[in-house]
């Protein structure tokens, strides 16, 4: 029985045949689907690197085998190669039992179109919400709003239509992009899950901190894995710094993660006069890397403008670090509301902020509190989930044989 999985993001393949990522992926996180197939076939777009480099975390492995989607970067070039990557779609279907789409994006909506015709059963495993991920100010591209608008009617139409649909979120997508399931009933042609795509083992967790007084600047880190759009908030916390140092509050903020826009950030953090305490370190290339950085910082800050359920915000949590964060879908069923401020709002985050690390018995609590959470998060759990789910996919899929 195989599956075939389409996952927006960027792989590389050496010489060797071997596929590496440079950031979430691993052979870990494609292999969840052999709880219930034999054989994986994932759909991404891939790109012929001479060495793993820039991409050090190994995705190949038995039972998984990759088919490269053509590489692009942005809608220009997707409409340029939308017609040749429809041309060679059915070589994708071809063996292929059942099918699993991570949505939304612009490859996994048009495979899962592609798939449809074939008959066969198929799962959407919902990640963000694109309303709120391609809302005013989000992303750079005239096609904001086009994006926008036909991402979130797909995205009704595909989780209504999927035999399965899985989501991030205990509650906030399953509202706005109900499954058939949740309106009729479930049934075995029709069933609904939830559980988050975090990988966080029993060994990654910490337990909750002690924190005392100190004259020394607390350290605040942001991660993100892309810095390409205005999406996860780095002005807002730049302005947030400002408005702190006015007060006379010393923060040192870490944002970690690569992209286009980083240089456009520093530029803005100097025009604001805080560009000492602004640093951008780079992308950490293994959950190892990240939760060392996250041990060593004080204070996780992630105000973001659209998520699914952010799976730094759990690791954060899971390394038991205060969190403040934006009130936008899943993300208060993380956070109680003393921890979250609306999106775009500074002076609320700056506040927050202060109001936190000026009071260490607040910053106890809120480690005490994110530790206990993040529990629910551990992959033990989301994995005993995530397998059921696909057994009920290849139940379908095996009467359909």
């Amino acid at each position: 029985m195989k599956v075939l999985v389409v996952v927006d993001g960027h792989l590389g393949r050496t010489p060797d045949g071997r596929v590496w990522s440079a950031r979430i992926y691993d052979y870990s996180f494609f292999a969840r689907y052999l709880s219930a197939f034999d054989e994986v076939r994932i759909a991404m777009r891939i790109q012929e690197i001479e060495t793993n480099k820039e991409f050090p975390n190994l995705c190949s492995g038995p039972h998984v085998e990759f088919f490269p989607i053509e590489e692009f970067k942005g809608p220009k070039e997707y409409i340029i190669k939308y017609a040749s990557i429809k041309m060679n779609m059915k070589q994708y279907f071809e063996g292929c039992d059942c099918g699993i789409f991570r949505i939304p994006s612009t490859v996994g909506y048009q495979f899962l179109h592609g798939f449809e015709k074939t008959g066969k059963p198929y799962a959407v495993e919902v990640v963000v919400d694109p309303w709120d991920f391609a809302a005013p100010g989000t992303l750079k591209t005239v096609a904001r709003p086009l994006i926008r608008r036909i991402w979130t009617k797909d995205l009704k139409k595909a989780c209504y239509k999927a035999n399965g649909a899985s989501y991030v979120t205990k509650y906030a997508l399953q509202k706005r992009y109900p499954s058939y399931a949740r309106q009729h009933g479930e049934r075995k042609e029709h069933f609904e899950a939830y559980y988050s795509s975090v990988n966080i083992p029993k060994s990654y967790f910490r337990e909750a901190r002690e924190y005392q007084k100190t004259e020394t600047p607390y350290r605040i880190v942001h991660v993100t894995n892309f810095i390409g759009n205005h999406v996860k908030g780095h002005e807002e916390l730049i302005e947030a710094v400002s408005i702190l140092k006015q007060e006379g509050i010393m923060v040192q903020v870490d944002f970690v993660g690569e992209g286009s826009l980083i240089g456009e950030f520093e530029r803005y953090a100097e025009h604001l006069g805080v560009s000492d305490r602004i640093s951008f370190i780079g992308k950490l290339s293994n959950s190892r890397e990240v939760r060392k950085k996250l041990l060593d910082s004080d204070l996780f800050v992630f105000p973001s403008h659209a998520e699914g359920l952010p799976r730094v915000l759990i690791e954060a949590m899971a390394v038991g670090l205060p969190c403040i964060s934006t009130n936008v879908n899943g993300i208060p069923e993380l956070l109680d509301a003393p921890y979250l401020v609306e999106v775009g709002a500074t002076k609320e985050l700056a506040d927050k902020i202060k109001a936190l690390i000026t009071d260490p018995e607040a910053m106890c609590k809120a480690s005490q509190e994110n530790r206990i959470r993040a529990e629910e998060y551990a992959e033990e759990e989301l994995q005993k989930r995530r397998g059921e789910f696909y057994q009920k996919l290849r139940v379908l899929a095996e009467e359909g044989e």
